[in-house]
C-alpha cells in the first residue's frame, strides 16, 4: 500500500502515508457497514423516528397537528386515553377484545398447526398438495379473507313475506338443529348484535388465517427432526401420543416458543381483519363495538388528535413488551435448545 501511494504521488510525507493507510485498513476492515448501512437508514427513518416522536406527541396536551401548538407537557393524553371515550371509541374497551382476539386464537391455531404438521408429516402420498392448499391462505390478502368471512356469517333479510338468508354458517348449524344466529348484522332475525358472537367470528378467522404460516414452520421443523429419537421412543414402546408430547414437542419447542411470541405480537396488532368483516368503523351499529388497540389509533389519527394516538400507541408498545418478555421467561424454563 505504501509503495502504491509513493508512486501515486512521490511527495507523500510518512504522516500523510500513515493516515492513509490508516483510513484505508478502517474501510477495509469494516466494509460490512456498507451494506448494512440501507437497512439501517430504512429502520431510523421508518421505526425509531416514528417511535421517538410518538413519544414526545405523548406528553403535549391538547396537540393540534395542523398548528403545532399544545398547552403544555403531562400526562393528560393517557389519562384521557384510558377514562374517556376518544374518537367515537373507548381504548379499554377496544384493548380487552385485542386481548380476547390474541389470548385465544395463538394458543388453538398453534396447537391445530402442530397437530396438522404431524399429521403432514407421517404421509408420503399427496404431501406436497397438501401443503400447498393449507399454505395458500397466506398469499391471500387479510381485507379479502375478511370479506369472505363476512359473507359466511352474514344474514341478509328480505322484505316481510318472502325469504331470507340466514348465511353459510348458520345453515351448518342448522344441520344440528342449532338455531340461526345473528353473528355480525346491526338487527337480524329478531336479534339484536351480540358483541360475543362477533368476538366469536374474529377469533374463529384469526385461528384460521394464523394456521398457513404456522403449519409451514413447523413442518419444516420436523423433518429436521432426528428419526433415531422416533425408533429410541419405539423400542421402549412408547405410544404415538406419548412420543409426540415427550419426544416431538420438545425437540421442536423453539419453534414453537416463536411461533407463540411473533403470533402475541400479531394478535395484539390486528386490525384489518376486522375491517374486512365489519368495516371501517369496526361495528355493526359504526360504533367501534368490535374495534381493537390498532383500530383506536388509526381513529384518533382520522379525528386529527395525534396525542390520543401517540398515546395509545405506547400503551399497546408497553402491553407488547410485557406479553414478549413473559413468553421469554417462560421459554427459558420449557425450551429446549
Amino acid at each position: 500500500m505504501e509503495q502504491t501511494l509513493e508512486n501515486y504521488n512521490p511527495e507523500f510525507s510518512p504522516q500523510k502515508k500513515s493516515f492513509a493507510k490508516r483510513v484505508l485498513n478502517t474501510i477495509s476492515s469494516n466494509s460490512g457497514w456498507f451494506f448494512v448501512l440501507p437497512a439501517v437508514i430504512l429502520m431510523i427513518v421508518f421505526t425509531f423516528y416514528p417511535i421517538i416522536n410518538s413519544l414526545i406527541l405523548a406528553f403535549k396536551d391538547n396537540y393540534n397537528a395542523l398548528g403545532g401548538k399544545f398547552d403544555g407537557w403531562g400526562i393528560e393524553n393517557f389519562q384521557k386515553v384510558l377514562t374517556g371515550n376518544i374518537a367515537a371509541a373507548n381504548f379499554v374497551d377496544c384493548l380487552v377484545n385485542t386481548l380476547l382476539f390474541a389470548v385465544f386464537s395463538v394458543p388453538i391455531s398453534t396447537f391445530l398447526a402442530l397437530i396438522i404438521s404431524v399429521a403432514l408429516n407421517s404421509i408420503k402420498t399427496l404431501q406436497k398438495l397438501y401443503q400447498t392448499l393449507f399454505f395458500l391462505p397466506y398469499l391471500t390478502s387479510a381485507l379479502a379473507m375478511g370479506a369472505v368471512f363476512a359473507s359466511m356469517f352474514n344474514v341478509v333479510e328480505a322484505s316481510a313475506g318472502k325469504a331470507e338468508t340466514i348465511g353459510l354458517f348458520n345453515n351448518f348449524l342448522s344441520w344440528f338443529g342449532v338455531s340461526p344466529v345473528n353473528w355480525i348484522n346491526v338487527h337480524a332475525l329478531g336479534q339484536p348484535f351480540n358483541p360475543w358472537a362477533g368476538r366469536f367470528v374474529i377469533i374463529l378467522y384469526s385461528i384460521w388465517s394464523g394456521l398457513p404460516f404456522k403449519i409451514l414452520i413447523l413442518f419444516s421443523a420436523l423433518q429436521g427432526v432426528n428419526k433415531q429419537y422416533y425408533d429410541a421412543a419405539k423400542i421402549d414402546g412408547a405410544s404415538k401420543s406419548k412420543t409426540l408430547w415427550k419426544v416431538t414437542v420438545p425437540l421442536i419447542s423453539p419453534m414453537i416458543s416463536y411461533l407463540i411470541v411473533t403470533g402475541m405480537i400479531g394478535g395484539l396488532k390486528v386490525y384489518t381483519s376486522i375491517v374486512g368483516i365489519f368495516g371501517n368503523n369496526m361495528g355493526p351499529n359504526d360504533d367501534y363495538e368490535m374495534g381493537t388497540a390498532v383500530g383506536f389509533i388509526y381513529a384518533c389519527i382520522e379525528k386529527g388528535t395525534l396525542g390520543y394516538a401517540a398515546a395509545g400507541s405506547l400503551i399497546l408498545f408497553a402491553i407488547i413488551m410485557v406479553f414478549t418478555g413473559i413468553n421469554m421467561w417462560v421459554s427459558k424454563k420449557k425450551v429446549h435448545y
